[in-house]
């Protein structure tokens, strides 16, 4: 499996509020995930490090991905003021079967390419610290190989204020990309998204894209 990835702070901030976790699991499987803290800067930093570290540790321990969104909820409650969350979005890779999930808590749509198709995977949940339960969205899907998954978080999306239905941007370009090669990829919308905001980021932005071999 390919990765690629980029990124880039918010302008004037010190820190990202988005952070990263990609790792091997226990059963052989690849997660990639994006957690967004609410807003720019330190707090947000903290909600979503928080998320994604514990994420890491609960994944390594071998507790389910669905079980640690669980603890990670209340971890950022009782960590966080009651106007503080981050949104979670992860995708977990079996490479053997082709599988991928989806789960997203409060994140941005994930795109699937494949050719000059582009496939929306969205869902409406809350982030992770709003409420003391919360009602994970799961998608579950068979690939092919050969598929280009593009996740990121909101400061990509909402780069283009002409758009009401934001992920339309990225849907359409991502159909006019020819290259395959992950990193262009990430390049390519990062500095899109740049664009739109016209140089001067309003929100963090993080992109990153997996390319699923064939099978």
């Amino acid at each position: 499996m390919q990765i690629g990835q980029d990124s880039k702070i918010k302008n004037d901030s010190p820190v990202s509020g988005d952070s990263i976790l990609q790792i091997r699991l226990n059963d052989g499987k690849y997660l990639m995930a994006i957690s967004d803290g609410m807003g720019s800067g330190p707090e947000a930093r903290k909600s979503s490090q928080i998320a994604i570290k514990m994420l890491e540790r609960l994944l390594k321990t071998g507790f389910d991905k669905d079980v640690s969104i669980g603890l990670i909820n209340s971890s950022v409650n009782l960590n966080s003021n009651e106007e503080t969350y981050a949104t979670i979005d992860i995708s977990v890779f079996n490479r053997s079967t082709g599988n991928i999930e989806f789960v997203k808590n409060g994140a941005c749509p994930t795109f699937i390419k494949s050719k000059n198709k582009v496939e929306v995977i969205k869902a409406i949940s809350l982030p992770a610290g709003i409420v003391d339960k919360i009602d994970l969205v799961v998608y579950d899907k068979d690939l092919k190989g050969g598929e280009i998954v593009v996740m990121c978080s909101d400061g990509i999306l909402e780069s283009n204020q002409e758009l009401e239905n934001k992920e339309l941007w990225v849907k359409d370009m991502l159909e006019n990309i020819e290259t395959d090669d992950v990193q262009k990829i990430a390049d390519i919308v990062l500095q899109e998204a740049i664009d739109n905001d016209y140089g001067i980021p309003k929100d963090d932005m993080t992109v990153l894209v997996a390319k699923i071999e064939k099978i």
